[in-house]
C-alpha cells in the first residue's frame, strides 16, 4: 500500500485462504480503519466449507492487531473482509490524490455491467429475433425486453458499494456506487426475485387468452405491497446499522485493543 502510494503505481494483492482440513478453514478478519492510515487483522474461529463456525475453537485471547500503513486510506465497500474458505478476496491498491484507494474485487462489475453493453445486447437480440420469425414487431420487442433486463441487473448493483463500469467501452473505470444495499442483503435480493417472478406471471396471464389478472389491483397487492413492507424493514435496519448504539461488548473490545497497544507497529 506504501509502495501505490510513493510510486503512484497500482498493486493488487490476494488474501489467500488458510485450510486446515478436508471441511476445516482458519477464519481471518481484516479491515481498513475509517478516517485512518491503519489496517486491523483478527483472528476469528475455524469454520467449515458450509462457514459455520466450530464452537469454542477461537483464538485465547488473540486481539485485533492495528499496523500503521503511513498513508491515508479510503475503503468505500465492506467495514469488514471475512477470509474463510476456498479462494481469498482481492484487492487493488491505486493512488488517487493524497489517498490510497482500496478497490474490492477489482475484477468484477467491468465491461459486463455496462449500459452500453446492455442495449447492444438488446440489438443483437432483436435482429435475431427479427431474422428467424420475419415478424419485426416481435423483433423489436423482444430487443427491448432483452436490453432493459440487462440493464436492469445493471443499475440494481450500481445501487450498491462496489459500482459498475456503466459506459464501458467509452470508460474504463467502475462508477462508484452511493451504497444502498450490500450483495448480501436477503430482503433487496428477494425482493428483486419476486418482483420479475410476479411481472413474468402478469405478462403471461396478460398475453393468454383469457385475461385472468386485474392489473392495478394485482400490480398493488404482488409487487407494491412486498415492496412497501419489507422495503421499509430493510431502510428502518439500514438506519439502526448507520446511527448503532455502542454495547457493553464493543466497549469491552474496544478495552481489550487499547490495553494490546503495544502490538501496533509501523
Amino acid at each position: 500500500m506504501r509502495g501505490a502510494y510513493e510510486s503512484g503505481k497500482d498493486c493488487n494483492v490476494i488474501a489467500h485462504t488458510i485450510r486446515v482440513g478436508a471441511d476445516l478453514w482458519r477464519e481471518y478478519a481484516i479491515r481498513f480503519i475509517p478516517d485512518s492510515d491503519k489496517i486491523a487483522v483478527r483472528i476469528g474461529p475455524l469454520v467449515n466449507t458450509g462457514q459455520v463456525p466450530l464452537a469454542g475453537s477461537e483464538p485465547e485471547g488473540a486481539a485485533e492487531v492495528r499496523r500503521k500503513v503511513g498513508v491515508p486510506v479510503r475503503n468505500t465497500y465492506s467495514e469488514e473482509y471475512k477470509v474463510n474458505i476456498f479462494s481469498g478476496p482481492t484487492f487493488r491498491f491505486a493512488r488517487e490524490g493524497d489517498q490510497v484507494r482500496v478497490h474490492f474485487l477489482d475484477w468484477h462489475h467491468r465491461w459486463t455491467h455496462s449500459l452500453l453493453l446492455a442495449v447492444a445486447v438488446g440489438a443483437v437480440m432483436g435482429v435475431l429475433v427479427g431474422l428467424l420469425t420475419g415478424n419485426w414487431t416481435t423483433a423489436w420487442w423482444g430487443g427491448l425486453v432483452t436490453g432493459l433486463g440487462f440493464a436492469g441487473h445493471v443499475l440494481e448493483d450500481q445501487l450498491g458499494h462496489m459500482g459498475s463500469n456503466l459506459f464501458w467501452p467509452l470508460t474504463h473505470k467502475r462508477i462508484p456506487g452511493p451504497g444502498l444495499i450490500h450483495a448480501s442483503d436477503a430482503i433487496p435480493n428477494s425482493l428483486t426475485v419476486w418482483t420479475s417472478v410476479a411481472l413474468i406471471l402478469f405478462n403471461l396471464d396478460r398475453f393468454s387468452g383469457v385475461a385472468r389478472l386485474l392489473p392495478s389491483s394485482y400490480l398493488l397487492l404482488a409487487v407494491g405491497l412486498p415492496w412497501l413492507i419489507l422495503g421499509g424493514v430493510y431502510f428502518l435496519g439500514q438506519s439502526r446499522k448507520a446511527h448503532p448504539q455502542p454495547s457493553r461488548e464493543s466497549i469491552r473490545q474496544e478495552e481489550r485493543i487499547a490495553e494490546a497497544s503495544p502490538v501496533e507497529m509501523t
